[in-house]
């Protein structure tokens, strides 16, 4: 398993919930989950209750506490029952292995479903479930699968890095965009032939030709717009809605403050703004990829960058846990990373 500081885990999760209008407050971050599975690993005995005092009394009986780890154990298998991310809200998408394995044996072993009185059947209950997650997690088939998971993950997050250091030897100085391209899907689901807005595209391949096509356009006029490199990351929220968002690393050759919207780059990527019955092209909505979001830092959008800036080090560690580490825990379709270097050094002719 990966360790991740409490500042990555909070800007990932964060950012995970805001691509997928899952309401944050409501639900247990999937760290959460993660960092359960890595105490029931190395753990020979996880007790729920004892007679010990702690912070969580027995709402009902005398010298009965829950553990410090009972107490999240039971929090967690509740949240279980409402979380979207584990029970099965988004189409064709995929959690961390350990995460998805850990929620089905909590519905198997019916974590949620006991009487608060009936403490010895619990403390029974999460025994049994946690032997079997030992088990499960030594199988030659779920460590293949959490391997593939892992390393994907590895190639994704160097990937990154390598792009990013690129783009600083080409530019001390630059700025980020980004833009969604989206294709919604009436009710939740692909048309069926003879419904009145049927395609013989998915809503995926649609969004993909229309954004390779952009990307063309502005890599074609990058000396132009001073775009030094592309990403992109396909995404998915509640509603089912397929985007992709193009995200644009631009050269800054100087620091003056100049609106995104007389900028050459914004002049080609209005043409493509729409705002159809089930197709949405606009610019994005996170401070750190795009301007006038959030109040000027350092007298600058926070999508500016520059790397002889004070703090920057740590800006650029939070633009990294927002693109990269959603991946470690949510993945759309199989098991491959969302985020996709587009364009970068390898596409250059010098």
């Amino acid at each position: 398993m990966i360790n991740f500081n409490a500042v990555e885990k909070h800007e990932a999760s964060n950012q995970l919930n805001i691509v997928t209008g899952v309401n944050q407050s409501t639900n247990y971050s999937l760290f959460s989950f993660l960092e359960l599975t890595k105490k029931l690993e190395t753990g020979k005995r996880n007790k729920i209750f004892t007679n010990n005092l702690t912070a969580f009394p027995h709402p009902s009986i005398p010298n009965l506490y829950f553990t410090n780890l009972g107490y999240k154990i039971l929090m967690i298998a509740s949240n279980n029952l409402q979380n979207p991310y584990t029970t099965g809200k988004f189409q064709n998408t995929l959690i961390h292995p350990k995460v998805a394995l850990l929620s089905q044996l909590m519905f198997k072993h019916s974590l949620h479903n006991f009487n608060i009185e009936a403490h010895q059947r619990i403390e029974h209950a999460c025994e049994t479930c946690f032997a079997d997650f030992k088990v499960h997690i030594q199988t030659r088939a779920f460590i293949t699968q959490a391997t593939s998971w892992i390393n994907r993950y590895r190639s994704c997050s160097n990937a990154y890095d390598r792009f990013l250091e690129f783009i600083y030897q080409e530019s001390n100085k630059f700025e980020i965009h980004s833009l969604i391209v989206q294709r919604k899907r009436p009710n939740g689901f692909e048309p069926f032939f003879g419904d009145p807005n049927f395609c013989d595209m998915s809503a995926y391949e649609i969004v993909r030709e229309k954004c390779d096509e952009i990307i063309q356009n502005v890599w074609r006029n990058r000396h132009k717009n001073d775009v030094l490199g592309i990403l992109s990351r396909e995404e998915i929220d509640i509603e089912q809605t397929c985007s992709i968002r193009l995200i644009f690393f631009v050269r800054k050759k100087f620091s003056d403050l100049i609106s995104f919207a007389d900028t050459n780059l914004y002049e080609t990527l209005e043409s493509y703004f729409i705002d159809h019955n089930l197709d949405h092209i606009c610019l994005g909505s996170i401070y750190t990829i795009n301007s006038g979001i959030a109040p000027l830092f350092q007298e600058q959008e926070q999508n500016y960058y520059d790397l002889n800036q004070m703090h920057v080090g740590n800006r650029l560690n939070v633009l990294r846990a927002q693109l990269v580490i959603p991946n470690y825990l949510f993945r759309i379709r199989d098991d491959s990373c969302s985020l996709i270097i587009e364009r970068g050094r390898g596409h250059y002719e010098r």
